[in-house]
């Protein structure tokens, strides 16, 4: 009896040490280990031989598995995708990857270049996504290079005016003007000798046979010149800036004088609460109420693509030889003089010139941050700049790449993503999509 017992109670012990060595291996994952290894041997036969069909489904089977394989299986996975041209599938293993912090730099930019232009907006959060994981420069570079997107409208025109928001722009036939949409469909039939922007109200100036008019935005008149005026530069504000008797005043839509105490050489749109005029040779700066900002001892001011002088509360403006950044308030913003400037077009970077000719630029607190090698150019706006090499203008990005690389013999400042460039002969239109960071 004392036997049976013992053999019983060994057999017990045995059953509960094989269950539990049963048990450390499940727990340890050596089954799964082994499972995964059978069928990830079976896939590489299968791939080896080019059966992607048959290999890709055990590499799928094997992931099933949770094993510090893992990793390494899902870059086969990958290879197999790609190979067999799955893209939809190698893209979301990709995700799958980045989402646990696995994917490398080139799985990143693999995605990113199979989406459409459509996509790009999600190949671009991709982008962002691995340079927030990896920081590399790789990825970095591949951004700069896909977040300017354009695309580029031939036109029979001559000249297109740049406007504040390009919606309705100032077209020349060669022989009329007339305006056009930013498709470059004529909106405003082209009859007249000379076509002025519209201001944000929705009031331009146009001469038709001979005669100035105030018109609106489907072309009727709004105002007639009576007086007449010899020019106008602009419709700034409210007001129209016009020449009568030698002298530039301002005037409202019926072309009557407003200020006939303020009377100068040359004048310029008004922005940021003020405007730059001209008296006796000298430039000053006065305050939209007319009141004196500095006085006219400005040897000469840097007109940006909209006919005005300040842009972001800054301008450049001439004295002694040397041109100075200064504020609205007449104030340096720097010390330091440059040989050349242009006006400012936006927030961004301003092009400055050196002594030498070559321009760079600077940004709007007076810093250099492009070294100054082009051989002209425009200031920023809408994050990238026109600069000319050679003979040609191109487009470069803040960090002084080229991003927009058409063959141009002219090119505009942007303006609500929107530039006038001359191309193969004749005007044309640039349209920019710029991904934010």
């Amino acid at each position: 009896m004392r036997g049976k017992r013992l053999i019983l109670i060994s057999v017990i012990l045995a059953a509960l040490l094989l269950g539990w060595l049963m048990s450390v291996k499940s727990i340890t994952g050596v089954e799964q280990k082994e499972k995964q290894n059978e069928l990830v041997t079976q896939a590489d036969e299968f791939i080896k031989k080019e059966l992607y069909i048959r290999g890709i489904p055990l590499y799928e089977e094997a992931l099933k598995y949770s094993t510090e394989q893992n990793p390494a299986i899902e870059e086969k996975l990958l290879s197999a995708y790609m190979n067999f041209g799955q893209t939809k599938s190698y893209s979301k293993l990709v995700i799958k990857r980045a989402a646990a912090g696995r994917a490398k730099e080139d799985e990143y930019i693999t995605v990113a270049k199979m989406y459409s232009d459509g996509e790009l907006a999600e190949a671009i959060e991709i982008i962002k996504d691995g340079i927030g994981k990896l920081g590399s420069d790789k990825l970095k570079d591949y951004y700069e290079s896909v977040r300017y997107t354009y695309s580029l409208k031939t036109t029979k025109y001559k000249e297109i005016l740049p406007t504040k928001d390009n919606e309705l722009m100032p077209a020349y036939t060669g022989e009329k003007w007339g305006y056009i949409d930013n498709s470059g469909k004529m909106q405003i039939s082209a009859k007249y000798t000379k076509a002025l922007p519209f201001n944000k109200d929705g009031y331009a100036v146009v001469n038709e046979n001979g005669t100035y008019y105030t018109i609106v935005e489907n072309g009727a008149h709004y105002g007639i010149d009576e007086n007449p005026v010899s020019d106008v530069y602009a419709v700034s504000g409210s007001h129209i800036l016009a020449q009568l008797n030698g002298t530039y005043s301002y005037y409202d839509y019926d072309f009557k004088c407003v200020a006939k105490s303020h009377q100068y050489e040359q004048i310029t749109s008004n922005a940021c609460g003020v405007a730059a005029v001209k008296k006796n040779g000298k430039w000053g700066i006065i305050q939209d109420d007319g009141k004196t900002v500095v006085d006219f001892t400005l040897e000469d001011v840097a007109v940006n693509s909209l006919g005005q002088v300040f842009c972001n509360n800054v301008a450049f403006v001439k004295m002694d030889g040397k041109w100075y950044l200064i504020n609205t308030k007449g104030e340096k913003v720097c010390e330091k003089g440059f040989d050349g400037a242009k006006a400012p077009e936006s927030s961004g970077y301003i092009a400055v010139a050196d002594a030498s000719g070559k321009w760079g630029f600077i940004n709007q607190k007076g810093e250099e941050v492009i070294k100054c090698t082009y051989s002209d150019a425009y200031s920023f706006s809408n994050h990238v700049a026109a600069v000319k090499k050679a003979n040609d203008w191109v487009y470069i990005s803040e960090n002084n790449q080229v991003v927009i690389k058409e063959v141009m013999t002219k090119a505009m400042p942007f303006h609500n993503g929107v530039a006038q460039i001359e191309f193969a002969g004749s005007a044309a239109l640039l349209k920019l999509k710029y991904f934010e960071e």
